[in-house]
């Protein structure tokens, strides 16, 4: 697991902005197709989008699916304030933002990049992409349906990662694992980190992080066609 990794995905769980939805246009009631961070800075800008898709053969999907994630986020990030961190429904919760992140961030190179294969890395992210969806709209559902979450906490008598594991790992698709992911959570929340050997969060220093790995987002305005 990179350093970047780390920062990419501590940052997005550590954060404390209000909750608000990255798409600014979707790309759909709109001709334009606008995402933002979730710190508001500009990651994508396209114009013409109906054009976009007669070029590029499943944007249209990702666009929807895109719509959907960000919709979830965005309940989810209400959620999680709420919830204690010994809360199974939190880890699951961070870990499905960590993947509509991870979801989007790939969208966003791959368009970037303008990849000549565009149209089949779409097709097996949008798989991934729905894969995601249906895990998140079960998980929500059984949060709406539990009376007492509380009866939701995590158990230490018994194995932590197979109660907070999701049904997949989706993570997988995004060259990475959940167990990696368990691990960065369990530094962050301070769940048993002597007895898993994790070290804290806050050891990690973010200026030795690397420049050239995947999760170093670019800060320009992209803008395509």
């Amino acid at each position: 697991m990179s350093n970047s990794f780390y920062l990419f995905t501590s940052q997005i769980i550590l954060s404390t902005g209000p909750c608000d939805r990255l798409l600014e246009y979707d790309g759909i009631t709109s001709n334009r197709l606008v995402l933002r961070e979730h710190t508001g800075k500009l990651i994508l800008s396209c114009k013409n989008v109906p054009t976009l898709k007669e070029k590029i053969c499943g944007l249209g999907n990702s666009i929807t699916i895109i719509k959907n994630l960000d919709e979830y986020q965005y309940l989810i990030c209400k959620y999680i304030p709420n919830l204690s961190d010994k809360s199974i429904f939190k880890f699951k919760f961070q870990k499905i933002r960590l993947l509509i992140f991870l979801f989007i961030h790939k969208f966003t190179k791959t368009l970037v990049q303008k990849n000549h294969q565009i149209s089949d890395i779409l097709d097996r992210l949008n798989k991934s992409g729905n894969n995601i969806l249906k895990e998140t709209s079960e998980l929500i559902q059984v949060y709406r349906e539990a009376s007492n979450t509380k009866g939701f906490d995590i158990d230490k008598s018994k194995d932590i990662e197979s109660q907070i594991n999701l049904n997949n790992d989706h993570f997988v698709y995004f060259d990475h694992t959940e167990s990696e992911i368990n691990k960065i959570l369990f530094r962050i929340y301070s769940l048993d980190p002597d007895k898993v050997g994790l070290r804290k969060h806050h050891d990690y220093d973010k200026d030795k992080y690397d420049d050239e790995d995947d999760y170093q987002m670019d800060r320009n305005e992209y803008t395509i066609y």
